[in-house]
């Protein structure tokens, strides 16, 4: 039987994998901050995330461990969230990067999510071969990520960055929240409404992952995104349209820094460019069952 781990698996990205790679019959280990968890057919391992441990026995003869590990940046970037933001990403892939350099059987590959925050800022479109790197604190933070990632050498385990965009899901994040608004006559454009928005399917970033898993030499960096990214006055139509609601107020620029504010999150988030697409996942033979936004929407909303 086929092992993996997780660590930091017990959100909801780590929960969609966890499920489907227990479909598909693997022993799953996840690694968790919280202590005593139970779920059948999971075993759970206590770490703090930052030191050795015995729960880096788990990595041993695993077949692929992923990192998920880091604070939500759906919050104000203050000084102090600004830490956080950042030991719970570097801490965590430290620790993965140590653990593995000294196990006897060390995982076949380690893949470690970042984000495609990393063109946050940008104008014109970037794949997995840009070098362009966005403006603004989150940008940057996702450049320190990736570096202290690419800093291990571990000649037994091959490594891939995956960074992820927006997952649509009904569940939770974006779309989860977008959908009511929408419904209720506010789900017109942020700002000028320009600003480019990277997504993917719930379904497609399940199969992705499981897809790169399969590859026998994947690439270092795959960007976990539609190869179709929209703007954001495109999305919100779209969305509208499905909804079958016309009239969608706009949030003018202004607004929109006092709604983040009273929300609790950063102004950059809604409305800064991300202008991620991906390229060498096409180039290597995967297919999106949801490329375009229409498709998409249409099947969350249904």
């Amino acid at each position: 039987m086929r092992k993996i781990v997780l660590a930091g698996g017990t959100g909801h990205l780590g929960t969609l994998l966890k499920d489907a790679f227990l479909d598909l019959g693997w022993e799953v280990v996840i690694l968790s901050r919280q202590r005593n968890k139970k779920e059948e057919g999971v075993t759970y391992v206590f770490w703090d995330g930052e030191h050795l441990g015995t729960w880096a026995n788990v990595l041993e003869d695993a077949d692929t461990v992923i990192n998920l590990s880091g604070k939500s940046i759906q919050c104000r970037f203050t000084s102090k969230n600004k830490a956080l933001l950042e030991y719970s990403r570097i801490l965590p892939t430290d620790a993965l990067g140590n653990a593995i350099a000294k196990c006897h059987k060390p995982p076949r590959l380690w893949i470690n999510f970042s984000g495609i925050s990393i063109f946050t800022g940008l104008n014109d479109l970037q794949d997995e071969t840009s070098i362009a790197v966005g403006t603004g604190y989150l940008a940057q933070l996702t450049r320190r990520w990736e570096a202290a990632f690419s800093a291990f050498d571990l000649p037994d385990t091959l490594k891939v960055i995956l960074r992820v965009s927006p997952v649509l899901s009904k569940q939770r994040g974006m779309f989860a929240e977008l959908l009511p608004l929408a419904k209720w006559g506010l789900g017109g454009q942020v700002a000028d409404g320009r600003q480019y928005v990277s997504w993917i399917h719930q379904q497609d970033f399940v199969s992705l992952v499981q897809w790169i898993i399969q590859q026998d030499q994947p690439r270092r960096i795959y960007h976990a995104c539609s190869p179709y990214p929209v703007t954001n006055a495109t999305f919100m139509r779209v969305l509208r349209d499905h909804v079958g609601i016309s009239f969608g107020l706009p949030l003018p620029r202004i607004l929109a820094h006092i709604g983040s504010f009273v929300k609790g999150v950063d102004p950059s988030v809604l409305i800064q460019s991300v202008p991620g697409t991906t390229k060498s996942t096409l180039e290597d033979g995967f297919t999106f069952k949801f490329e375009k936004i229409d498709s998409t929407l249409a099947n969350l909303v249904k």
